[in-house]
């Protein structure tokens, strides 16, 4: 009896010998508790983050392909003059712009293109941010300065139907309609085949 128990005594520490020697081979192992805290909380840091800073919608496409050819009396002379005052009243007050106006031929994707900007409303802001512009439509418009007085003019222009692009300031800070700050708009203008044509972009844009 006591022969066996110490043949048994001897296999026990002799295996328990060999599992030590194996552990010490592969090294400690792994804190799996704690590698899934930092993995949860790297999740939840994300999370926050996204929540935080949501990323931007999808860019979308008007529904009618640009004609170059529709849009070709930008460039053709005419004997009309095209002036305006660069404001808009709104309800909530006066709005001015500086800088540039745009004159834009009446096409039927220029007027899709708009019908996505202001869905429904007066003004819209950072165009760029979710229409995708066809690449050829900036080929085709002209560009005039407003001076200190506010007033702009487009000479030479080609008889038909267009629109006239101004990007006004809002300083109403109460106001909630029409934010950011900046706000861009169109005056809508019918122009003859000779003599003057006047934009008010307190007519609305059109559409």
């Amino acid at each position: 009896m006591n022969a066996a128990r110490l043949l048994l005594t001897v296999f026990v520490g002799a295996h328990l010998s060999a599992c030590a020697s194996e552990r010490m081979a592969k090294g400690p192992a792994p804190l799996a508790s704690f590698s899934a805290l930092d993995e949860d909380a790297a999740a939840r840091k994300q999370a926050q983050a996204s929540a935080e800073h949501p990323a931007a919608p999808p860019r979308v496409k008007v529904d009618v392909e640009f004609d170059g050819a529709d849009a070709s009396r930008i460039a053709m002379p005419g004997y009309t003059r095209i002036v305006g005052s660069a404001k808009m009243v709104l309800n909530i007050g006066t709005l001015h712009a500086q800088g540039e106006v745009m004159l834009v031929p009446y096409t039927e994707y220029a007027r899709a293109r708009y019908r996505t900007l202001f869905k429904g409303l007066r003004c819209f802001s950072d165009p760029d941010a979710f229409l995708v512009t066809d690449p050829r439509y900036g080929n085709y418009i002209r560009k005039a300065t407003i001076d200190q007085q506010g007033r702009f003019a487009f000479d030479r222009v080609y008889p038909g139907r267009y629109w006239v692009e101004a990007t006004f300031e809002n300083l109403n800070e109460l106001d909630r309609d029409y934010k950011p700050r900046l706000c861009t708009s169109v005056g809508h203008v019918e122009v003859p085949d000779g003599g003057e044509a006047v934009v008010d972009f307190s007519a609305g844009p059109g559409l």
